[in-house]
């Protein structure tokens, strides 16, 4: 089993405030492998990981484990300093 790694299998879906989690995971894990078009696209998302109120209701959801709500905060730390 793949613990700890998003596989963008969309399980945490639905996000209440309407994150993309599985997306927003893969724009990440493509712009931290160098891809730019992933960051441009990111940049483009009405709805991103700086919006997660951090209810729980996707790590409670996740089969991987994967404490997301921590992760959008990670994630939203990256893509503004970039």
């Amino acid at each position: 089993k793949l613990l700890n790694t998003c596989v963008y299998c969309r399980h945490c879906h639905p996000c209440p405030v309407g994150i993309d989690i599985a997306l927003i995971n893969k724009y990440y894990d493509l712009s931290l492998a160098g891809d730019k078009i992933a960051m441009n696209h990111y940049s483009k998302l009405q709805i991103n990981a700086s919006q997660c109120i951090e209810c729980g209701h996707c790590d409670n959801r996740c089969p991987f484990e994967i404490k997301q709500s921590k992760r959008m905060k990670e994630i939203n730390e990256y893509f503004q300093k970039k």
